[in-house]
C-alpha cells in the first residue's frame, strides 16, 4: 500500500452508518417537535386579538405523527386571521341585543362593517419556520458529530 490508498473497513463502515441514519432521523423528529411546539406558543401567545371567551385559543393545538406535524385553531380563528367583509347579521330569535353607553337596544337586524385580518397563525407559522431552521442545524449536526 503506498501512503495515498484508502483502507475502507466494511462492518465499522456500515456501524456508522446506520449510528447516523439513527440519529438523523432522531434529529428530524427533534427538529419537528420544536417547530410545531414554537407555531403553537406563538399563536396561544399572540396579542393580535382579544379571546373574550377563550373558545379559539384554547383552541390551538399541535401534534407530530411520525414525520409530519400540524398545528390548528378552531374557533374564530379563520375570520381572525383573513378578516371578514361588511356583512348583514340576523337575528335567529326575536332580535339582537346590544348594549351600546349604557342603553340597550335591540334590533332584528344590523350592518356588520366587516373585520380587518389579524394573521397570527401565519406570524406563527414563520416562528415556527426559525425553530425548525434552528433546530435542524443544532440536532443534524449533533448526529453527524455522534456517528
Amino acid at each position: 500500500m503506498s501512503g495515498g490508498d484508502v483502507v475502507v473497513r466494511g462492518e465499522r463502515t456500515r456501524a456508522g452508518l446506520a449510528l447516523l441514519k439513527a440519529g438523523v432521523h432522531q434529529a428530524i423528529t427533534l427538529t419537528l417537535r420544536a417547530a410545531v411546539a414554537a407555531t403553537k406558543d406563538s399563536a396561544k401567545g399572540t396579542t393580535r386579538f382579544q379571546d373574550r371567551t377563550t373558545e379559539t385559543r384554547s383552541s390551538i393545538h399541535g401534534e407530530v405523527f411520525g414525520p409530519r406535524g400540524f398545528v390548528e385553531a378552531r374557533g374564530a380563528a379563520h375570520f381572525l386571521e383573513w378578516g371578514t367583509r361588511p356583512h348583514l347579521i340576523v337575528a335567529h330569535g326575536r332580535a339582537l341585543r346590544f348594549v351600546i353607553n349604557g342603553a340597550v337596544l335591540y334590533r332584528r337586524w344590523v350592518n356588520h362593517p366587516g373585520t380587518a385580518p389579524r394573521p397570527f397563525m401565519r406570524e406563527a407559522r414563520e416562528r415556527g419556520a426559525q425553530a425548525a431552521e434552528w433546530g435542524a442545524e443544532i440536532f443534524i449536526n449533533a448526529a453527524i458529530r455522534g456517528a
